[in-house]
């Protein structure tokens, strides 16, 4: 009796024994499972959380440039650089009282200082100039990282505008329009020859 007794519990306990076994074996089939989930394709474990963002394209920033200084009574200004080539360089202010002085440096039509009136309906007319062709709306920069070009400022400042343009690239065909419209108007001008001192020439 005491024999089947011992056999009885023997078998109960490989039983339990077997149970845990099988439950030992499923977690550790479920475990394997769960890190097969975490893993990617390669063999890389949590490949999504430590993947790096991708970059954001940065815009390039506009260029940026100090405001001319000018006095009130200006009315308009064009101002042309030097390059390395045969580029027109030279500065006309005209005043809302209508008086023009011009300083004529190189390949232009006039070399040194020069003079002459713009009449009440001429600088309307620049205005309105202007204005058909978008000034006041511009961009005060239009510029690029490159060497031996030119640049142009332009100033307008009347009752309806009061602007400046600082043009050396990538500028709208708007703005080159009314730049060699206003060089042509100042060209068909008659200068005087001015001094620095304000006694004109040959007096």
């Amino acid at each position: 009796m005491k024999l089947m007794l011992v056999a009885v519990m023997a078998l109960a306990m490989s039983a339990v024994s077997c149970k845990n076994s099988k439950k030992t074996t499923d977690s550790t089939e479920t475990n394997i499972k769960v890190e097969k989930t975490t893993q990617a394709p390669d063999g890389n474990s949590d490949r999504k959380e430590v993947a790096a963002k991708p970059q954001e394209v940065k815009q390039e920033a506009k260029a940026e440039r100090p405001a001319p200084k000018y006095p009130d009574s200006l009315f308009f200004r064009i101002e042309r650089t030097p390059c390395f080539g045969q580029c027109p360089t030279y500065t006309v202010n005209i005043y809302s009282s209508g008086w023009a002085l011009m300083e004529g440096k190189q390949f232009f039509d006039y070399t040194g200082f020069y003079t002459t009136k713009f009449s009440e309906s001429e600088l309307i007319q620049i205005e309105k100039l202007a204005m058909m062709n978008g000034f006041p709306k511009m961009d005060h920069v239009y510029d690029a990282p490159v060497t031996d070009l030119p640049s142009t400022t332009t100033i307008v400042q009347s009752e309806n505008i009061n602007h400046w343009v600082y043009n050396r690239m990538n500028s709208p065909d708007e703005l080159r329009t009314f730049e060699r419209e206003m060089e042509t108007r100042i060209k068909d001008k008659q200068w005087k020859p001015y001094t620095k001192n304000g006694v004109p020439k040959g007096e």
